[in-house]
């Protein structure tokens, strides 16, 4: 996975490092010890460069974040489809590649939300949702409405079924329940309890993305199936 964005061109950039180089370093580390624990000394480690070498690369660590969540939207593409159900694969698009590397979803959440790889997906989604008879106003909601509602669920979703097996997510809300007084909580004891083991999977996933859209269906927006 690597950027692809613009960035500043420097006289004397060693001939062995991209800016491409600089970013995927960047999400391996990430990748295993989270955002926190990413710093410039680190990434020159692992290039076997000096810190000051990566700034060749990127202005500083804020445009190096920034390529790193543009590195999200690098394998997404508008897909076929009509009105909102077009949104509907885009986002599971979406969430698939979010969760290869779910700290840089930290990055939108924190508010990387701005850069140019979103306006060129939102330029393209709300071309072709207006053009499928979506009104400008419903095409905007729908899409910031779909964006943050990813963007949560893989938040929430990773600790809980990611990090972990699913199974074992199951297993802890079921030894939690077996733990509850039945009396005091009579329908999370017996009528929620096949059901709440699964609240960080695919079946909430689309569950959650289904009823968002078909409530801005019924809102008045054209284009979705019933």
């Amino acid at each position: 996975m690597n950027a692809g964005a613009p960035g500043p061109h420097r006289a004397g950039r060693p001939p062995s490092l991209s800016a491409d180089q600089v970013v995927d370093a960047a999400i391996a580390i990430v990748d295993e010890v989270g955002l926190d624990g990413l710093s410039m000394a680190k990434i020159g480690a692992r290039l076997g460069v000096g810190t000051m070498t990566l700034y060749s690369y990127v202005r500083d660590k804020e445009d190096l974040l920034d390529r790193m969540a543009t590195s999200l939207f690098v394998d997404l593409e508008v897909p076929p489809g009509r009105g909102l159900e077009r949104l509907a694969e885009y986002f599971r698009s979406f969430r698939r590649i979010a969760l290869a590397h779910p700290a840089l979803t930290r990055l939108l959440a924190g508010g990387r939300v701005t850069i140019p790889a979103v306006f060129d997906h939102l330029e393209n989604l709300l071309t072709e949702l207006q053009h499928d008879g979506v009104g400008p106003e419903e095409s905007v909601r729908s899409f910031f409405s779909c964006l943050s509602y990813t963007i949560g669920f893989v938040v929430w979703e990773v600790p809980r079924s990611r990090l972990q097996p699913p199974e074992a997510y199951a297993a802890q809300w079921d030894e939690l329940i077996r733990r509850l007084d039945p009396a005091a909580y009579p329908t999370v004891t017996r009528s929620a309890r096949p059901h709440v083991g699964s609240v960080a999977s695919d079946v909430q996933f689309e569950w959650g993305l289904g009823a968002l859209l078909s409530g801005i269906g019924s809102s008045g927006a054209e284009g979705i199936a019933p």
